[in-house]
C-alpha cells in the first residue's frame, strides 16, 4: 500500500513537472479611435493633369498599432533547450471582416505574399515554430518579419505607427498618396527559415532565407485571338514561377549606444509562356513598390522577367536619459528585366531592361517621457524616389519627399493609453506609375490596450 502510495505521489510529481515546462500565452493590440485624412496632389496619369483634393474621417482602427491575436508558447526541452511557437493574426476591430481583406488578394501565381494583408478569412501577420539553445541562439521557419523589419523596429522614434509621416514605414493603413510608395522595406516573408545568436560581448547576428520554388514542363496552350499584343498562335506554356531572398543584420551595444545594420534581397523570376489572370499579378509586395503588370485577357502569355529587390538598412539609438534620440537610412532599388512577349507592354509595365524603382530615405527622431504618464514623439525625414521606364515615359521620373510626425501617450496603466498623432508629407513632383504630387497629412485620437 505505502508502495502504491509513493508510486503515485511520485507520478503525480512528474506530471506537474511536465505540465510546468509548457506555457501558452495569448496575447494581443486593440487600437480604435477617430482618424482624420487630407491630401491635396496633381495627378498625370494617363496625360490627363488635374488637382485632387481628399478629405476623409471615420471612426477607425490601429493608428498607432496594428490590432492583434496571437499565440505564443515554449516548452523546456531540457538542457537548456527549448521549443517555440507564435500564430499572430490581424484584426480589424472596427469592420465587418475582422481578421482578413480581399483587397489585399495574394498572387494567383505559386509565389509568396509579402504584403500586409493576406486576403485570406484570417490574415496571417505571422506564424512560425522554431527551437532555442541558450548561450547560442535560436532558428524558425514560417511566415516571419525580415531582417530590416527587425532592425527597423528598435530604431524607429514612432515605433511603426500606422500613421503618415514615416520616411521608411508606411503601415497597412497608411497606403493612400504618397504612402503607395513610400514604404522602403519587405515587412514580412513567406516560406522563411531565420536564425538569431544570443548576445556575445554587445554582438548579435540573425538571417533569412526563403524559398517558394514552382518549375513545370508544359506542351503548348491554346491560340489566343483579340485585342492587343496577344498571341495568334500555339505558344510554349510551362517555365518557373519562382521567388525567394535572403537577407542578414547584426547590431551591437554598449552603454547607451545601440548601432544596427541590415541588408535582404528578394527576387521573382519566371519563365515566357508562364499563364496570368486578368489584372495585375503581385509578386512581391503592394502598389507601384512590387509586382508586375500583366495582360488584360485572362491566361494571356507574357515575357519572362527577372525581378531583384535589394534594401539595405542602417539605424542607431542613443539614451540620454532625459530622451532617447533615433537615426535610420534606408536604401532600396528594384531592377527589372523583362524582354519579349509585347504583352507587359500593353499593360503599361516596365519593357525594357533597366531600374524599375529605386528610393533612398533618412530619418531622425525623439521619444522621451515628459511626466512617469505622459510619453511623447516626434520624427522628420526627407527622400528621394526614383520611378520606373514605361511604355509612355522616355527618362525616369524622380520625386523629393518630406515626412513629419509628432504623437503623444497617456497611459492609463501598464497595458491601457490613450494617444494623439499627427503625420504628414510634402513630395516635390508626380511620379510615373503613382501620378501623385503634393502634400497629405492625417490625425488620430485613440485608445490602445495590450494584453
Amino acid at each position: 500500500m505505502k508502495k502504491s502510495l509513493f508510486a503515485l505521489a511520485a507520478l503525480t510529481a512528474v506530471a506537474g513537472a511536465a505540465q510546468a515546462q509548457s506555457s501558452v500565452t495569448v496575447y494581443g493590440i486593440l487600437d480604435v479611435g477617430y482618424i482624420g485624412t487630407n491630401s491635396n496632389t496633381t495627378s498625370t496619369l494617363a496625360g490627363a493633369n488635374g488637382q485632387a483634393k481628399v478629405t476623409a474621417n471615420q471612426i477607425g482602427a490601429s493608428a498607432e498599432s496594428s490590432s492583434r491575436l496571437g499565440f505564443k508558447g515554449t516548452e523546456d526541452l531540457g538542457g537548456g533547450t527549448s521549443a517555440f511557437f507564435t500564430i499572430e493574426m490581424g484584426l480589424n476591430p472596427t469592420l465587418g471582416n475582422l481578421s482578413g481583406s480581399a483587397a489585399a488578394a495574394p498572387s494567383t501565381i505559386a509565389t509568396a505574399d509579402t504584403t500586409n494583408g493576406s486576403g485570406s478569412a484570417i490574415d496571417n501577420r505571422q506564424t512560425f515554430v522554431g527551437l532555442k539553445k541558450n548561450g547560442i541562439g535560436q532558428f524558425a521557419i514560417g511566415r516571419q518579419y525580415t531582417p530590416i523589419f527587425n532592425a527597423g523596429a528598435v530604431t524607429d522614434a514612432a515605433q511603426y505607427t500606422n500613421m503618415m509621416g514615416d520616411a521608411l514605414y508606411s503601415g497597412s493603413t497608411a497606403g493612400v498618396g504618397v504612402n503607395a510608395y513610400i514604404n522602403g522595406m519587405t515587412n514580412r516573408a513567406d516560406n522563411a527559415l531565420t536564425f538569431q545568436t544570443d548576445k556575445f560581448a554587445g554582438f548579435s547576428v540573425s538571417g533569412m532565407y526563403a524559398l517558394s520554388q514552382s518549375n513545370a514542363t508544359q506542351g503548348v496552350v491554346a491560340a489566343q485571338t483579340g485585342g492587343a499584343n496577344l498571341t495568334t498562335s500555339p505558344t510554349p506554356a510551362g517555365g518557373n514561377t519562382n521567388w525567394g531572398g535572403w537577407g542578414l543584420s547584426a547590431d551591437y551595444t554598449w552603454n547607451k549606444l545601440y548601432v544596427t545594420a541590415a541588408m535582404q534581397q528578394f527576387r521573382t523570376k519566371y519563365d515566357l509562356g508562364v499563364n496570368g489572370a486578368v489584372g495585375t499579378i503581385n509578386l512581391n509586395g503592394a502598389g507601384v513598390t512590387g509586382g508586375q503588370a500583366v495582360g488584360q485577357v485572362a491566361n494571356q502569355v507574357f515575357g519572362p522577367t527577372n525581378l531583384t529587390d535589394q534594401q539595405v538598412y542602417g539605424g542607431a539609438t542613443y539614451d540620454f536619459g532625459i530622451l532617447k534620440a533615433y537615426v535610420q537610412y534606408i536604401n532600396r532599388t528594384m531592377n527589372q528585366n523583362t524582354s519579349g512577349g509585347g504583352a507587359v507592354e500593353g499593360a503599361g509595365g516596365v519593357t525594357a531592361v533597366g531600374q524599375a524603382f529605386k528610393r533612398t530615405a533618412e530619418q531622425i527622431g525623439v521619444r522621451s517621457y515628459i511626466t512617469p504618464s505622459i510619453e511623447a514623439w516626434a520624427q522628420a525625414g526627407t527622400g528621394k524616389y526614383t520611378a520606373g521606364i514605361s511604355t509612355a515615359a522616355t527618362s525616369l521620373a524622380q520625386a523629393q519627399f518630406v515626412t513629419y510626425q509628432v504623437g503623444t501617450n497617456y497611459y492609463l496603466s501598464k497595458r491601457t493609453n490613450l494617444y494623439a498623432a499627427f503625420g504628414g508629407y510634402n513630395a516635390s513632383s508626380a511620379v510615373q506609375g503613382n501620378g501623385l504630387a503634393g502634400t497629405g497629412s492625417n490625425y488620430a485620437v485613440g485608445m490602445r490596450h495590450t494584453f
